[in-house]
């Protein structure tokens, strides 16, 4: 699961993790969180390189006549292939969603929720393997796939997603003649085996002055 996520990292960092990537300064809308249905930047490969552009976050199929009010912002990854327009969309549609963290909430004692922050251990910009369409009213949209949790992330929630290093990224990327399964399988235990960070996020306290109506 990923309903949230982070993304603070320049043009300039992003570049240096993707070198043939095609990327102006202003073309990274940062945030310090993105929510589903906001516009993120989406990088889809090419003959002669990477290159990004904005999509709105949550899944509408071309087929469809409108947008429905709840789009599909996750997919699980497992026996996607095998669904027709999904299986169509990972053929020919596949992206890279950069984030520099994504957003869970864990249980604590007492039945509340704690928001906790999830990053690379090193500090890195994440890639999160996604699938887009274009659709005639609501413009280019996509989604992130995601995976059973890792060691990390499962005391928090038994999803995450598919996270790709620059190898990784350069091979979902490609151009294929098919859906390569063999290798979208290596791509996934690699993601599993990736090293994350996770700390509790301490939300601003409201100035009790703040918290009156006016008349």
């Amino acid at each position: 699961m990923c309903g949230r996520y982070e993304l603070k990292a320049s043009a300039k960092e992003l570049v240096k993790h993707f070198q043939l990537l095609r990327l102006a300064l202003g073309d990274v809308p940062q945030s310090d969180e993105i929510r589903p249905t906001d516009s993120v930047l989406m990088l889809t490969g090419g003959a002669d390189g990477y290159a990004g552009s904005l999509a709105k976050w949550g899944l509408v199929g071309s087929f469809l006549d409108q947008a429905p009010r709840s789009p599909l912002i996750n997919l699980r990854s497992e026996e996607l292939e095998a669904k027709p327009f999904y299986g169509r969309l990972l053929k020919r549609q596949r992206c890279l969603i950069p984030a520099t963290a994504f957003f869970e909430w864990q249980s604590v004692y007492g039945g509340g929720k704690q928001k906790m922050r999830i990053s690379d251990a090193k500090g890195k910009p994440l890639m999160l393997a996604g699938v887009f369409d274009h659709h005639r009213v609501a413009g280019t949209t996509c989604a992130i796939l995601t995976m059973a949790a890792n060691d990390t992330v499962a005391p928090i929630h038994d999803r995450m997603p598919v996270i790709l290093g620059s190898e990784e990224g350069a091979v979902w990327l490609g151009d294929h003649a098919e859906f390569p399964s063999d290798e979208f399988s290596e791509i996934v235990q690699a993601s599993a085996q990736r090293s994350l960070s996770v700390s509790p996020v301490v939300e601003p306290e409201v100035s009790p002055q703040l918290s009156f109506g006016f008349a």
